[in-house]
């Protein structure tokens, strides 16, 4: 397991990664890690006056803004009649969240008439190399994967390009190109969610945070988001405590809370745990109560499941970053037909991924993404692909 800690800037080896709002505005002032005020914060809700700490105001505005989620599609009626009877396949990424992404497409290519099938995996290279060997031998209309590249399948994309089958890819690393017909949540995409968790870290300490940060780099995307978090954190709070260790896809459900408590109690001043991917702290609030750590140190992760919302509900979870999960398929489902129907899909391309916040104080009224967080999709989706009755 991989560790490494950081008190100044200097000695925070992260490259620079692409930052959505570029104010270069540096955090004064920000405390030392054996504040124990900072501990005693409020977990969910986000300050609104204006502190004399410029970065902490910065994190603070961040972090209001990213707590509403989108209303509206945001997309253009189709052009051309969609034919119904179509299959579509996604090849599940092997942790629970994928199970949702499932549910999402479904939903959306229920709209179409079309059928969507479920390709298992483990999560292992091996395992997903041959879920999309499947597809390949299935001929769907369109192919969906998501959280890893299309190297690891290269040669089932190639046999899919000529077959005439577009490839789909959510959070994967890839380009468009090649075998892939359209990539989001791409490596440029993703470290808004990073940044966003950054802004709740530091919000929710006053501006004092000595923070861990647990990564799962099994998944490629994950690293980017890791890297929107740095920087952020760098930005807002220049030379607050920070530490990153590295767990195994192995640790989900397993050992990974018992990990997280480890090091924090070899490191009592952290007050704050950001995790790259949310179904690390499966069991984590029992963990952090059973070692006495329930009351300093609050969590956030992202790509929640439905046991994250229960701890967020309760206060057990501080806040995590969730995803628009039927609205993101929606916006590839509309890809696929538009694709088999010869139309262009430069709009689905420039289509903004929905990340938002959620804490206790806003689940209610943001959703979760477990449903549609679009209060009409549905009949946004009728009137999209012309299905009015």
């Amino acid at each position: 397991m991989e560790s490494t800690r950081h008190h100044s800037p200097r000695r925070l080896s992260v490259a620079l990664a692409l930052v959505a709002v570029a104010v270069a505005l540096v955090a004064a002032g920000c405390g030392s890690s054996d504040d124990k005020s900072s501990s005693n914060s409020s977990t969910s809700t986000i300050a609104s006056s204006a502190p004399k700490n410029s970065g902490l105001a910065e994190a603070q505005a961040f972090a209001k803004a990213a707590m509403s989620p989108p209303s509206t599609l945001g997309l253009q009626t189709t052009g051309k009649p969609i034919p119904t009877g179509k299959t579509v396949t996604y090849v599940h990424c092997g942790v629970d969240v994928c199970t949702t992404i499932g549910k999402a497409i479904k939903n959306a290519a229920d709209v179409l008439g079309w059928k969507t099938k479920v390709i298992p995996t483990d999560g292992s290279p091996g395992s997903v190399k041959q879920a999309w060997d499947t597809v390949v031998r299935m001929k769907p209309a369109a192919a969906f994967g998501s959280g890893f590249p299309s190297a690891m399948y290269a040669s089932e994309v190639k046999q899919l390009k000529a077959a005439g089958i577009p490839v789909m890819l959510f959070a994967s690393t890839d380009v468009n190109g090649g075998g892939v017909t359209l990539s989001k949540g791409r490596n440029d995409e993703v470290p808004i969610v990073g940044k966003q968790m950054a802004a709740w870290v530091i919000s929710t300490t006053n501006g004092k945070p000595n923070t861990l940060y647990v990564d799962l780099p099994a998944f490629p995307i994950l690293p980017p988001v890791r890297k929107g978090f740095e920087d952020a954190y760098k930005q807002w709070c220049s030379g607050c405590p920070y530490a990153k260790i590295d767990l195994p896809i192995t640790s989900i459900g397993k050992d990974a809370p018992s990990r997280i408590v480890s090091y924090l109690r070899a490191h009592p001043d952290v007050n704050r745990v950001a995790l790259g991917y949310d179904g690390l702290d499966f069991g984590l609030p029992a963990a952090l109560k059973a070692a006495g750590l329930a009351d300093k140190v609050k969590f956030i992760g992202e790509a929640p499941t439905e046991t994250n919302f229960s701890y967020v509900r309760s206060g057990q979870q501080g806040a995590t970053v969730s995803q628009g999960y039927y609205e993101i398929w929606s916006n590839l489902v509309d890809a696929a037909a538009r694709t088999v129907t010869g139309q262009p899909i430069t709009a689905n391309n420039d289509w903004k991924v929905p990340w938002f916040l959620v804490t206790k104080d806003n689940i209610n009224s943001a959703g979760t993404g477990f449903g549609p967080v679009v209060p009409d999709l549905k009949q946004q989706l009728d009137k999209l692909w012309n299905k009015e009755a």
